[in-house]
């Protein structure tokens, strides 16, 4: 009890040194070499505050990088929040929107005098099949392992790859081979834990500049912006995923690869 409450301070002393050490850091580097008596661990503080704030958008692989990344996440919740407005107007907001979300109906938003209504068992059976992979990641968030496994009509055998427990910018995901429609499935868990809401929160806007690569070999230069947690998390999944997807593809050809992500 006594070491595990030592861990939670010491973990809380370093977050809110960094948070600290953030917010006071000088302006102008030159100035501060010129008044520092402490010229060589200046330079070293400083040059670790550049990695923080240079470090692209991906998940932490060191205990150093999250706190670093706890850090920015709460300045950033901080100041697109409470430095903004008052709590009594948050509370209010969020409430509006709640009740009015509720009474939002669908057709609403999406049907209009240009829909098209669709008929035909192709429909049907389309879907019927999108509902499925829909009960999927629903029992993938909300159910144990094998509990999903056995709902799902699958054995351990069908699992390719397998990452149950979230961490900070790295979503729980597993990757399946379902044999009946010939597809693989990477099933990709929504916010279940603190670790998944602190991910979500990282809402940063960072650059997502990427290629499109196309059948023919013609890549087209995509440029832009995203969310800083998704970023980092699609980017993690697909680090760990890219191998064993190539691996399958290999030794099935004919299959097809289907992302599902639930929130």
């Amino acid at each position: 009890m006594a070491t595990a409450t030592m861990a939670t301070a010491a973990g809380a002393a370093m977050l809110l040194y960094y948070v600290l050490s953030k917010r006071l850091s000088p302006k102008d580097d030159d100035e501060d070499d010129s008044n520092d008596h402490h010229g060589g661990l200046s330079r070293l503080n400083r040059s670790v505050r550049r990695k923080i704030l240079r470090r692209p958008a991906q998940a932490p692989a060191t205990w150093f990088e999250t706190m670093g990344t706890l850090s920015e996440t709460l300045r950033f919740t901080y100041s697109e929040t409470l430095a903004k407005w008052p709590i009594g107007d948050l509370a209010f907001g969020i409430n509006y929107l709640m009740r009015r979300q509720g009474n939002l109906h669908v057709a609403s938003v999406y049907a209009g005098n240009s829909s098209v209504q669709l008929k035909g068992p192709e429909i049907i059976a389309e879907l019927v099949y999108f509902l499925r992979l829909l009960t999927l990641c629903m029992l993938f968030s909300k159910k144990p392992f094998p509990v999903f496994l056995e709902s799902g009509g699958y054995s351990q055998e069908d699992v390719l790859l397998q990452e149950p427990k979230a961490g900070l910018l790295k979503p729980a995901f597993t990757i399946l081979c379902d044999k009946s429609s010939r597809v693989f499935l990477l099933l990709i868990r929504g916010t279940h834990s603190i670790k998944d809401t602190l991910t979500a929160v990282t809402g940063a806007v960072v650059p997502f500049h990427h290629s499109v690569i196309h059948e023919g070999g013609i890549s087209n230069l995509v440029l832009g912006y995203a969310h800083c947690g998704m970023v980092a998390a699609a980017r993690w999944i697909a680090k760990l995923s890219t191998p064993s997807l190539l691996k399958a593809l290999d030794e099935h050809p004919d299959y097809k690869i289907k992302v599902d992500l639930i929130y």
